[in-house]
Protein backbone atom coordinates (compact mmCIF):
# COMPACT_ATOMS: atom_id res chain seq x y z
CA UNK A 1 0.00 0.00 0.00
CA UNK A 2 1.31 3.44 -0.91
CA UNK A 3 2.29 5.75 1.92
CA UNK A 4 -0.33 8.39 1.11
CA UNK A 5 -3.15 5.87 1.36
CA UNK A 6 -1.68 4.35 4.54
CA UNK A 7 -1.35 7.83 6.05
CA UNK A 8 -4.95 8.69 5.15
CA UNK A 9 -6.26 5.48 6.70
CA UNK A 10 -4.39 6.20 9.91
CA UNK A 11 -5.87 9.72 10.09
CA UNK A 12 -9.33 8.18 9.89
CA UNK A 13 -8.48 5.75 12.68
CA UNK A 14 -6.73 8.07 15.11
CA UNK A 15 -8.34 10.01 17.94
CA UNK A 16 -10.61 12.70 16.44
CA UNK A 17 -8.97 15.53 18.39
CA UNK A 18 -5.56 14.54 17.02
CA UNK A 19 -6.38 14.62 13.30
CA UNK A 20 -5.45 18.24 12.60
CA UNK A 21 -2.13 17.80 14.43
CA UNK A 22 -0.65 15.50 11.79
CA UNK A 23 1.36 16.42 8.71
CA UNK A 24 -0.71 17.99 5.93
CA UNK A 25 0.55 15.25 3.66
CA UNK A 26 -2.14 15.28 0.99
CA UNK A 27 -2.12 19.10 0.49
CA UNK A 28 1.69 19.13 0.36
CA UNK A 29 1.71 16.32 -2.20
CA UNK A 30 -0.85 18.20 -4.31
CA UNK A 31 1.19 21.39 -3.97
CA UNK A 32 4.29 19.68 -5.33
CA UNK A 33 2.38 18.26 -8.29
CA UNK A 34 1.22 21.77 -9.22
CA UNK A 35 4.70 23.28 -9.20
CA UNK A 36 5.82 24.53 -12.61
CA UNK A 37 8.24 22.33 -14.48
CA UNK A 38 11.75 23.06 -13.21
CA UNK A 39 13.85 25.42 -15.30
CA UNK A 40 17.18 27.14 -14.66
CA UNK A 41 15.17 30.14 -13.41
CA UNK A 42 13.00 28.17 -10.95
CA UNK A 43 15.66 26.04 -9.32
CA UNK A 44 17.15 28.95 -7.35
CA UNK A 45 16.97 29.38 -3.60
CA UNK A 46 13.62 31.20 -3.62
CA UNK A 47 11.61 28.05 -4.25
CA UNK A 48 13.51 26.07 -1.65
CA UNK A 49 13.20 28.83 0.96
CA UNK A 50 9.46 28.97 0.34
CA UNK A 51 9.07 25.22 0.73
CA UNK A 52 11.33 25.05 3.79
CA UNK A 53 9.19 27.72 5.43
CA UNK A 54 6.12 25.53 4.92
CA UNK A 55 7.88 22.49 6.36
CA UNK A 56 9.15 24.48 9.35
CA UNK A 57 5.56 25.46 10.15
CA UNK A 58 4.67 21.77 10.13
CA UNK A 59 7.58 20.98 12.47
CA UNK A 60 6.41 23.70 14.85
CA UNK A 61 2.95 22.15 14.85
CA UNK A 62 4.38 18.70 15.65
CA UNK A 63 6.58 20.07 18.42
CA UNK A 64 3.83 22.08 20.10
CA UNK A 65 1.44 19.15 20.15
CA UNK A 66 4.01 16.56 21.16
CA UNK A 67 5.51 18.58 24.01
CA UNK A 68 2.07 19.50 25.37
CA UNK A 69 0.91 15.87 25.33
CA UNK A 70 4.14 14.62 26.89
CA UNK A 71 3.80 17.12 29.74
CA UNK A 72 0.16 16.13 30.16
CA UNK A 73 1.13 12.44 30.41
CA UNK A 74 3.75 13.18 33.06
CA UNK A 75 1.13 14.95 35.19
CA UNK A 76 -1.55 12.28 34.68
CA UNK A 77 0.88 9.47 35.41
CA UNK A 78 2.03 11.10 38.63
CA UNK A 79 -1.58 11.56 39.70
CA UNK A 80 -2.25 7.86 39.08
CA UNK A 81 0.70 6.85 41.23
CA UNK A 82 -0.58 9.12 44.00
CA UNK A 83 -4.02 7.50 43.75
CA UNK A 84 -2.42 4.08 44.22
CA UNK A 85 -0.70 5.27 47.37
CA UNK A 86 -3.97 6.69 48.66
CA UNK A 87 -5.74 3.37 48.04
CA UNK A 88 -3.00 1.51 49.87
CA UNK A 89 -3.35 3.84 52.85
CA UNK A 90 -7.14 3.53 52.93
CA UNK A 91 -7.01 -0.26 52.69
CA UNK A 92 -5.06 -0.56 55.94
CA UNK A 93 -6.57 -1.54 59.27
CA UNK A 94 -7.43 2.06 60.07
CA UNK A 95 -8.56 2.87 56.52
CA UNK A 96 -11.89 4.33 55.47
CA UNK A 97 -12.91 1.62 53.01
CA UNK A 98 -16.01 -0.17 54.24
CA UNK A 99 -15.62 -3.31 52.13
CA UNK A 100 -13.36 -5.20 49.79
CA UNK A 101 -15.83 -4.37 47.03
CA UNK A 102 -15.24 -0.64 47.48
CA UNK A 103 -11.48 -1.21 47.39
CA UNK A 104 -11.87 -3.32 44.27
CA UNK A 105 -13.94 -0.65 42.50
CA UNK A 106 -11.24 1.94 43.16
CA UNK A 107 -8.52 -0.39 41.87
CA UNK A 108 -10.60 -1.11 38.75
CA UNK A 109 -10.88 2.62 38.07
CA UNK A 110 -7.14 3.11 38.53
CA UNK A 111 -6.34 0.21 36.24
CA UNK A 112 -8.65 1.56 33.52
CA UNK A 113 -6.92 4.94 33.73
CA UNK A 114 -3.50 3.27 33.54
CA UNK A 115 -4.54 1.32 30.44
CA UNK A 116 -5.95 4.48 28.84
CA UNK A 117 -2.85 6.60 29.39
CA UNK A 118 -0.63 3.72 28.25
CA UNK A 119 -2.55 3.50 24.98
CA UNK A 120 -2.41 7.25 24.43
CA UNK A 121 1.34 7.34 25.06
CA UNK A 122 1.87 4.58 22.48
CA UNK A 123 -0.25 6.60 20.07
CA UNK A 124 2.00 9.61 20.66
CA UNK A 125 5.11 7.53 19.92
CA UNK A 126 3.52 6.48 16.65
CA UNK A 127 2.45 10.08 15.99
CA UNK A 128 6.14 10.99 16.08
CA UNK A 129 7.13 8.14 13.77
CA UNK A 130 4.38 8.64 11.21
CA UNK A 131 4.90 12.39 10.89
CA UNK A 132 8.63 11.93 10.49
CA UNK A 133 8.00 9.32 7.80
CA UNK A 134 5.69 11.77 6.04
CA UNK A 135 8.35 14.48 6.11
CA UNK A 136 10.85 12.09 4.51
CA UNK A 137 8.37 11.14 1.78
CA UNK A 138 7.52 14.77 0.99
CA UNK A 139 11.20 15.75 0.86
CA UNK A 140 11.89 12.90 -1.52
CA UNK A 141 9.06 14.07 -3.78
CA UNK A 142 10.32 17.66 -3.62
CA UNK A 143 13.84 16.69 -4.67
CA UNK A 144 12.51 14.51 -7.49
CA UNK A 145 10.20 17.27 -8.72
CA UNK A 146 12.74 20.11 -8.55
CA UNK A 147 16.06 18.37 -8.92
CA UNK A 148 17.06 19.80 -5.56
CA UNK A 149 18.96 18.26 -2.65
CA UNK A 150 16.80 19.41 0.25
CA UNK A 151 16.15 15.97 1.72
CA UNK A 152 19.54 15.38 3.34
CA UNK A 153 19.72 18.79 5.03
CA UNK A 154 16.13 18.97 6.25
CA UNK A 155 16.04 15.36 7.50
CA UNK A 156 18.97 16.13 9.79
CA UNK A 157 17.06 19.14 11.10
CA UNK A 158 13.93 17.06 11.73
CA UNK A 159 15.93 14.46 13.65
CA UNK A 160 16.82 17.11 16.24
CA UNK A 161 13.25 18.26 16.87
CA UNK A 162 11.45 17.70 20.20
CA UNK A 163 8.71 15.64 18.52
CA UNK A 164 11.30 13.09 17.40
CA UNK A 165 13.07 12.91 20.77
CA UNK A 166 10.95 10.12 22.22
CA UNK A 167 13.32 8.67 24.84
CA UNK A 168 11.57 10.34 27.83
CA UNK A 169 8.19 9.21 26.53
CA UNK A 170 9.47 5.67 25.98
CA UNK A 171 10.71 5.57 29.55
CA UNK A 172 7.31 6.75 30.76
CA UNK A 173 5.58 4.01 28.75
CA UNK A 174 7.81 1.35 30.29
CA UNK A 175 7.25 2.73 33.78
CA UNK A 176 3.51 2.62 33.16
CA UNK A 177 3.78 -1.03 32.10
CA UNK A 178 5.75 -1.85 35.24
CA UNK A 179 3.06 -0.29 37.41
CA UNK A 180 0.34 -2.21 35.58
CA UNK A 181 2.22 -5.45 36.16
CA UNK A 182 2.46 -4.64 39.86
CA UNK A 183 -1.29 -4.02 40.02
CA UNK A 184 -2.21 -7.47 38.73
CA UNK A 185 -1.13 -9.33 41.89
CA UNK A 186 -3.15 -6.81 43.89
CA UNK A 187 -6.13 -7.61 41.72
CA UNK A 188 -5.87 -11.30 42.59
CA UNK A 189 -5.83 -10.45 46.29
CA UNK A 190 -8.63 -7.91 46.49
CA UNK A 191 -11.10 -8.75 43.73
CA UNK A 192 -13.04 -11.33 45.73
CA UNK A 193 -16.64 -11.38 46.80
CA UNK A 194 -17.89 -12.21 50.28
CA UNK A 195 -18.50 -15.78 49.10
CA UNK A 196 -14.77 -16.19 48.34
CA UNK A 197 -15.50 -16.34 44.59
CA UNK A 198 -13.40 -14.14 42.34
CA UNK A 199 -15.24 -11.58 40.30
CA UNK A 200 -15.05 -11.37 36.52
CA UNK A 201 -11.87 -9.94 34.97
CA UNK A 202 -11.57 -6.18 35.19
CA UNK A 203 -13.21 -4.54 32.16
CA UNK A 204 -11.38 -1.62 30.59
CA UNK A 205 -14.51 0.24 29.57
CA UNK A 206 -15.82 1.50 26.23
CA UNK A 207 -13.58 4.56 26.05
CA UNK A 208 -10.45 2.60 26.87
CA UNK A 209 -11.38 -0.07 24.33
CA UNK A 210 -11.54 2.65 21.66
CA UNK A 211 -8.07 3.90 22.60
CA UNK A 212 -6.81 0.31 22.43
CA UNK A 213 -8.21 -0.21 18.92
CA UNK A 214 -6.68 3.01 17.64
CA UNK A 215 -3.37 2.13 19.29
CA UNK A 216 -3.21 -1.24 17.53
CA UNK A 217 -4.08 0.43 14.23
CA UNK A 218 -1.22 2.89 14.71
CA UNK A 219 1.26 0.15 15.60
CA UNK A 220 0.27 -1.90 12.56
CA UNK A 221 0.68 1.16 10.33
CA UNK A 222 4.23 1.80 11.53
CA UNK A 223 5.16 -1.89 11.32
CA UNK A 224 3.87 -1.98 7.75
CA UNK A 225 5.90 1.06 6.76
CA UNK A 226 9.06 -0.42 8.28
CA UNK A 227 8.47 -3.67 6.41
CA UNK A 228 7.86 -1.96 3.07
CA UNK A 229 10.97 0.23 3.36
CA UNK A 230 13.61 -2.41 2.66
CA UNK A 231 16.24 -0.09 1.21
CA UNK A 232 19.59 0.24 2.94
CA UNK A 233 19.60 4.02 2.37
CA UNK A 234 20.52 5.68 5.71
CA UNK A 235 17.67 8.16 5.18
CA UNK A 236 15.06 5.46 4.63
CA UNK A 237 12.25 4.93 7.13
CA UNK A 238 13.45 1.42 7.99
CA UNK A 239 17.02 2.59 8.60
CA UNK A 240 16.04 5.48 10.88
CA UNK A 241 13.41 3.57 12.84
CA UNK A 242 14.98 0.14 12.73
CA UNK A 243 16.11 0.26 16.35
CA UNK A 244 13.21 2.22 17.79
CA UNK A 245 10.83 0.63 20.25
CA UNK A 246 7.66 0.83 18.17
CA UNK A 247 5.91 -2.37 19.28
CA UNK A 248 4.91 -1.09 22.69
CA UNK A 249 1.58 -2.23 24.01
CA UNK A 250 1.80 -5.71 25.46
CA UNK A 251 -0.39 -4.78 28.41
CA UNK A 252 -2.89 -2.53 26.69
CA UNK A 253 -5.47 -5.28 26.21
CA UNK A 254 -8.98 -4.60 24.93
CA UNK A 255 -10.28 -7.18 27.35
CA UNK A 256 -8.84 -9.86 29.55
CA UNK A 257 -10.25 -12.66 27.42
CA UNK A 258 -8.12 -11.67 24.43
CA UNK A 259 -5.41 -14.13 23.53
CA UNK A 260 -1.76 -13.12 23.72
CA UNK A 261 -1.37 -13.64 19.98
CA UNK A 262 -3.83 -10.79 19.37
CA UNK A 263 -1.89 -8.27 21.44
CA UNK A 264 1.28 -6.52 20.19
CA UNK A 265 4.25 -7.78 22.20
CA UNK A 266 7.21 -5.93 23.60
CA UNK A 267 9.19 -9.10 24.11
Amino acid sequence: MKFGKEFGIHLEQTLPEWKDKYLCYKPLKKLLKNLPNPTPDTTDNNLQEWFVRILNEELDKFNDFYVDKEEEFVIRFQELKERIEQVKEKSGKDGVFTSESEFSDEMMAIRRDFVTIHGEMVLLKNYSSLNFAGIIKILKKYDKRTGGLLRVHFTQRALRQPFFTTEPLTQLVHECEENLELLFPLEAEVVESTSDTKTAPLPVGEGTSDVYRRTVDAINTIKGLKKESSTSNPLSFASIFGNQDIDTGAITGEDDSQSESDVPSTK
